[in-house]
């Protein structure tokens, strides 16, 4: 049994350093390109295949024209339009005036492509409804869209995303198996979820 808690105290441990090397990979991706949403098109090129992400980045605490605006990317060699993917809980990454939010996953194959901000939302119906609270009752200005930047990344394959968060719950169980397993053991007293 001590070994047996051991293990899973440790595979636990693992999993959530998985867990906190794709945090570190995606916030500290590659960046692809920057484009200020004045421009509204221009043009890159991806030299390797795997996942992207697409960031909004600008001045912090100011109505953000996501609300107003949804990126396209089309791919030039095959005229396709990429499939964005939605962000997940919106990560953010913030300095002290200015942050980055997290909008979209794509998965890109080497290319040329082609990115274009087009009129519409990118936010979800949810989203959308606690952002009109948000405005209705705080005083938010928007400020000019030239302040803002749309950035593509290197990021994580659809393939990490879906082991990171399975490693987040099988980590906390894991460890939590293990360690109750380790007390239990050690004090002698019985612990619920132990093995």
């Amino acid at each position: 049994m001590l070994i047996l808690g051991w293990i899973f105290l440790i595979a636990g441990i693992c999993c959530w350093v998985n867990v906190i090397y794709c945090l570190v990979q995606l916030f500290r991706a590659k960046l692809v390109l920057e484009m200020p949403l004045v421009q509204k098109s221009k043009n890159f090129s991806v030299t390797h295949k795997g996942g992207y992400s697409i960031w909004q980045e600008g001045p912090l605490f100011k109505l953000a024209p996501m609300a107003f605006i949804h990126p396209k990317i089309v791919n030039l060699d095959s005229q396709e339009e990429v499939k964005l993917t939605s962000s997940l809980g919106r990560p953010h990454k913030n300095s002290f005036t200015r942050g980055s939010n997290l909008m979209f996953y794509c998965e890109l194959e080497v290319g040329n492509y082609n990115l274009t901000i087009v009129e519409g939302s990118s936010l979800n119906q949810l989203e959308k409804q606690i952002s009109q609270k948000v405005i209705d009752h705080l005083p938010i200005n928007k400020v000019l869209d030239q302040q803002y930047n749309l950035q593509i990344k290197q990021s994580l394959s659809k393939k990490q995303r879906l082991i990171m968060l399975i490693c987040i719950f099988a980590g906390l169980f894991l460890f939590m198996k293990g360690l109750f397993t380790l007390l239990q053991l050690s004090l002698g007293i019985r612990m619920e979820g132990a093995i």
